[in-house]
């Protein structure tokens, strides 16, 4: 976690800001990556980013209907559809502060569902396909164990914060 706590010395973020990167850092492997605005965390250096870290707010990736599902459930919260297949639930500093349980609870949820979707290059925007991709046969199988996490923190999100 030494390179999450220099990017994040360098950033300079708010207390919450941190303290959301602290809770995901030590509850699942993670790897950073520092850009100019953001920290990017990621399940691997090879997986896609599913948290950015900004100053005053983070960026949580999630399939679509998830995120608008959580934003219309979360008051302060902002969606922002990225792709067909990627939307950002935005938490601001405020929804940190007030709400780090919850807040950790789906950074961890979007940690566990890009570990078993597509893999980024670090510093790549766009996603090359494999050489099986481009010939229209099935990609590697999403591992048993990464199946088996998602599951569980969809299963304790719902049940921890129904309301």
């Amino acid at each position: 976690m030494s390179n999450l706590n220099e990017h994040l010395d360098d950033l300079d973020p708010t207390p919450a800001v941190r303290s959301l990167a602290a809770a995901v850092a030590g509850r699942t492997a993670v790897e950073s990556h520092r850009q100019e605005q953001y920290v990017s965390l990621r399940p691997s250096m090879e997986g896609a980013v599913a948290v950015y870290l900004h100053r005053t707010y983070a960026s949580i990736a999630l399939p679509p209907e998830r995120a608008a599902s959580l934003a219309a459930q979360i008051p302060g919260s902002q969606l922002r559809k990225k792709t067909p297949a990627t939307s950002y639930l935005v938490l601001p500093d405020q929804i940190l502060t007030e709400q780090p349980q919850l807040s950790a609870d789906i950074a961890d949820e979007a940690v566990a569902w890009r570990a078993t979707g597509p893999k980024s290059r670090v510093g790549s925007a766009h996603h090359a396909k494999t050489e099986k991709e481009e010939k229209g046969l099935p990609g590697p199988l999403v591992p048993a164990a990464a199946q088996r996490r998602l599951r569980r923190v969809r299963v304790t999100l719902l049940s921890d914060h129904a309301a």
